[in-house]
């Protein structure tokens, strides 16, 4: 069945004929009478009966072409649209992905989400020879990356580690106090910024995956301190490009929320640099102080000084999720500013960190005094 474009071309064409024809028949109609007639002398001098000769002999020959030849000339015009699409198949193709390939912009405008989805499916398959990796990689980054609310770029973590003279010495209830400095550039997606420590693990888990936390820190109960504990976690201060903000803490069952309201600065969707103190407690027997990093981050950097901490040696294990390898620097125990630092350039995965881990001096002891 033709289609309603195709119809109305037909009969447009049907009745243009027929008015010519009609037309041209008048024509000469009126030239034969003039001939018979006075009145009619001076179309004499005009080529009526030509034209409408013309005309009468066109109409019928549009009318016979356009049913006699129709199914013809679709048939010629079909050949002759795959004859100039197989010549120049190669050339769209090529023009089609330089556009794609050096225009990404341009995909935007032609393909939804989903399609792009596929596109990059279907290109990483190609790259790496596995469909199923490559849907599973894709899948994984994009949950990662496209999911994530913020990014974060050129991230600087600063530690300083120092006894709590609040506590106990050593043993069950001896802390560090943990003095954590974070500073970054990111677009901020909420005008607030909530900082958590909790000692319910289930808690923690879930605040580690909000969007809406910005730091969340787990404390263990224990020698009667809790994480609503104001001795436990403390947030000193927030700066937003130099200018500090306001404050504010709360309690509740699972732990304290400290907030901070941004205000216009969110709204306007420019990077601002952000950097925030806090301190913590973290157990000595712990051995462990760990810095996560809970959004794609490019450029990181992380050191911690130890002095006068009672620590034998410190290790720093890094679980970040990229294709280099980090760069280390360490001033050793010995000297009279031991420090760790990890620095690695690019971009990581949400999830990654690193991790100072440490040997304290009297463990070393005790264990020495043991095997004697």
């Amino acid at each position: 069945m033709s289609s309603p474009l195709t119809r109305l071309y037909q009969t447009k064409l049907a009745l243009l004929a027929t008015v010519v024809t009609v037309v041209g028949v008048l024509l000469m109609m009126l030239s034969h009478w003039a001939k018979g007639h006075p009145a009619g002398a001076w179309l004499d001098a005009l080529p009526v009966m030509d034209v409408g000769s013309a005309l009468f002999t066109t109409g019928l020959i549009a009318i016979f072409f356009q049913y006699i030849d129709q199914a013809d000339a679709e048939v010629r015009a079909n050949e002759r649209l795959r004859k100039v699409l197989s010549e120049e198949a190669p050339a769209i193709r090529d023009a089609v992905v330089d556009g794609f390939a050096f225009a990404p912009d341009s995909l935007t405008n032609v393909a939804s989400p989903e399609t792009l989805d596929r596109i990059v499916e279907n290109c990483l398959s190609i790259r790496l020879g596995d469909k199923q990796l490559a849907a599973d990689a894709y899948q994984d980054l994009r949950q990662q990356i496209i999911g994530a609310k913020q990014r974060w770029e050129d991230a600087r973590a600063a530690v300083s580690l120092a006894p709590w003279a609040k506590g106990p010495t050593e043993g069950r209830g001896a802390m560090f106090v943990a003095t954590i400095r974070w500073e970054y550039r990111f677009v901020p997606s909420s005008p607030l910024l909530r900082f958590s420590c909790v000692s319910d693990l289930d808690v923690y888990r879930e605040l580690l995956v909000d969007p809406a936390s910005t730091a969340t820190w787990y404390f263990e109960p224990v020698a009667g301190l809790e994480a609503s504990s104001p001795d436990v976690f403390e947030l000193v201060q927030v700066a937003v490009n130099g200018r500090a903000q306001s404050i504010r803490r709360s309690v509740r069952k699972e732990g304290q929320v400290f907030t901070c309201n941004l205000g216009d600065v969110a709204k306007s969707g420019k990077a601002v640099t952000i950097s925030y103190t806090y301190r913590v407690l973290v157990q000595q027997n712990g051995h462990v102080l760990h810095l996560d990093l809970a959004q794609p981050t490019k450029d990181f950097k992380a050191e911690l000084w130890y002095g006068d901490c009672g620590i034998r040696y410190m290790n720093v294990l890094d679980y970040l999720s990229g294709p280099r390898q980090p760069r280390y620097t360490e001033l050793a125990a010995s000297d009279p500013s031991p420090s760790a630092e990890v620095a690695y350039e690019g971009w990581t995965f949400p999830k990654g960190g690193v991790a100072f881990v440490w040997v304290l001096e009297r463990e070393m002891r005790a264990t020495v005094a043991r095997q004697k």
